[in-house]
């Protein structure tokens, strides 16, 4: 066996009608028969430098220019680790808070793919449990999300070796665990189901919204981990304003109430006696401005003699004196008025004398004149 070597080239040939692609009359000459190879392999290797080095020195320089960009840019804005993974597991987390959990009382709607028949309707007891068809035991769901009720029922049906790999779909049909009372000054209050949370506006907004005489405040009463429950007051002007911190979410079981305005009361001698509902808690009033809601004085009244009837801390009440007659007069300043007051004004009971006196006289007269003109 002969060996041609040239470059990184070998050629081997062996001249006895092994090599298969030769003339037959060249296997014989070994001359002949290397120089054929000689000529082949040079051919060759000329073909392959020139076809391949150029690309192969393109692609050399192409990574050497692009590998020094490519680092910097790496090192400027270096990927945070698990950062995808935490980014993930924080919308998961959202998710899971803002799932429901069955209550007692909830009415579900069991469905099972591979056994329709073991479909159902099953309404969660006060203990919190269900009972389903073929199963011994009553299932616990209560405090469960959906998905994990529905991984509980698989599961306990192949433990039991009636179903293999069940799927099995929970659906709320009515809800009926998550009562959130709205009382005060609202324009329908009542009891409201809501799901796992609620904005404190919506639930507003689902009770009518507030009436005129909504005070200040908003209270929500929420039962906490000790025998006192949490009280959280939220400023009704901040809720108008749309403040994102003021709308707090409402669990299920919270009691709203929308704290009045206070209101002035206002008797006696008056032409529009009754209540007026202040317009916020803050709103200052005076005496002259009570007079002005009441429509003036009657003719009758003894405005030296008027009365403020107010409570002090302790519930006591207790008489201020007033003379009307000098504020109005301009003789006195006006008196403050506050919250819950009542203002009595007095009758004078000579001036309602002369008054009816007056209205006898008047028609006496009027009926003398009559007769005379007949």
């Amino acid at each position: 066996m002969t060996t041609l070597r040239w470059g990184y080239l070998e050629v081997s040939a062996t001249y006895r009608g092994r090599v298969a692609g030769l003339p037959s009359r060249l296997l014989g000459d070994r001359q002949k028969t290397t120089a054929v190879f000689a000529r082949t392999a040079r051919v060759g290797v000329r073909q392959s430098l020139r076809t391949g080095l150029p690309v192969l020195l393109l692609t050399i320089l192409l990574l050497f220019f692009a590998l020094p960009s490519v680092t910097a840019a790496q090192t400027q804005n270096p990927a945070p680790p698990f950062a995808a993974n935490a980014a993930a597991a924080q919308v998961s987390a959202e998710n899971r808070s803002t799932e429901y959990v069955i209550g007692p009382q909830d009415l579900l709607m069991i469905s099972i793919l591979e056994a329709p028949e073991l479909s159902r309707e099953a309404r969660v007891g006060p203990d919190g449990t269900v009972g389903l068809p073929y199963l011994a035991e009553r299932l616990r769901l209560l405090g469960l999300t959906l998905s994990q009720a529905e991984e509980l029922i698989r599961r306990k049906y192949q433990e039991a070796g009636i179903l293999n790999q069940p799927n099995v779909s929970i659906a709320l049909k009515e809800l009926l665990s998550k009562p959130v009372t709205v009382m005060g000054s609202v324009r329908s209050p009542g009891v409201f189901q809501i799901g796992a949370q609620m904005p404190l506006m919506r639930v507003i907004t689902q009770a009518g919204g507030f009436t005129d005489d909504a005070g200040t405040f908003v209270q929500v009463m929420r039962a906490g981990s000790t025998s006192q429950d949490e009280v959280i007051r939220v400023r009704i002007e901040d809720l108008r304003q749309g403040r994102l911190e003021a709308n707090i979410q409402v669990n299920g079981g919270d009691t709203v109430n929308v704290t009045p305005a206070g209101a002035i009361f206002i008797v006696g001698a008056v032409n529009r006696p009754g209540r007026h509902t202040l317009r916020g808690d803050n709103e200052q009033l005076t005496l002259l401005r009570v007079v002005a809601l009441a429509e003036d004085l009657k003719r009758s009244a003894k405005p030296q003699a008027t009365v403020i009837l107010r409570k002090d801390a302790s519930g006591a009440s207790r008489e201020i004196p007033v003379d009307l007659k000098k504020i109005l007069q301009r003789k006195a300043p006006d008196v403050p008025v506050l919250a819950n007051d009542v203002v009595f004004v007095p009758d004078s009971l000579g001036k309602r004398a002369a008054a009816r006196g007056a209205e006898a006289a008047l028609q006496v007269l009027t009926s003398v004149l009559i007769l005379g003109l007949l």
